[in-house]
């Protein structure tokens, strides 16, 4: 069967590898379960480190303001990695909705071999895009990326979060204008009766960049009772130090 049906990247058509179980090519390979982003990284945002330092030390930005997410577990790192970074590029902008599947598939295993174990009972929260967005889009890919991983982590994925407001572009990672550009701009979808103590939640987005949209959303959960929220996302773009 394999020769006559071989199995093929989701990216490209090209023939997968058989021992990439994550599926891809040997040039669209989804990074294994157990790898890391290159480098030392922040303990609470996953952010580069300069290479003298130790990994897990606090960054700058979250020791002037620690962020309301307590952890977060990425594929890989945006820029470094050509081939997610092509993965993710056409899911998110050439209509490649079948591609949520495996990117979904890829952070579910990701996140069990950080954990070590199933974390179960947890609540997989997509960060919303706005309906005008997810109309021109086609379908909002943080919502695809939850409902693939959820299953293979006993997890319940619920969109209960909307953006009650359009918000423009985000701008330079660094610049303070990211943050006031979501303030406010996330809300309970209505009718949610939602009770989130001593409940795990993660959010999931496709890319992390300065953090501000994701801070935003678990400003809205923690009202509802979260008390510790991690961040599930494919990549962790920006490079450099942000130690200062």
């Amino acid at each position: 069967m394999q020769a006559l049906y071989p199995a093929l990247c989701p990216l490209c058509g090209a023939p997968s590898d058989s021992n990439c179980a994550l599926g891809g090519c040997s040039l669209h390979r989804l990074p294994e379960p157990s790898a890391r982003a290159p480098g030392p990284r922040c303990d609470r945002c996953a952010q580069a480190l300069p290479p003298m330092l130790p990994h897990g030390t606090r960054c700058a930005a979250c020791r002037r303001r620690p962020p309301r997410t307590a952890r977060v577990v990425a594929l890989d790192d945006y820029r470094s990695n050509a081939a997610l970074r092509d993965w993710i590029l056409a899911f998110k902008h050439r209509r490649r909705k079948d591609l949520g599947e495996p990117l979904g598939r890829a952070l579910a295993a990701r996140l069990l071999d950080e954990l070590g174990q199933a974390p179960r009972g947890a609540l997989l929260v997509p960060v919303p895009l706005h309906p005008l967005r997810r109309l021109q889009r086609g379908y909002d890919q943080a919502r695809e990326l939850s409902r693939a991983a959820a299953p293979l982590l006993g997890a319940e994925s619920r969109a209960c979060l909307v953006r009650s407001r359009w918000t423009a572009p985000q701008g330079a990672p660094e610049s303070p204008r990211r943050r006031a550009n979501v303030h406010g701009a996330f809300a309970l979808r209505r009718g949610q009766a939602l009770d989130l103590r001593g409940v795990p939640v993660w959010l999931v987005d496709d890319v992390l960049t300065s953090g501000a949209t994701l801070d935003a959303c678990a400003q809205v959960l923690a009202a509802r009772g979260a008390r510790r929220i991690g961040v599930l996302c494919l990549a962790r773009a920006g490079e450099g130090s942000s130690l200062g």
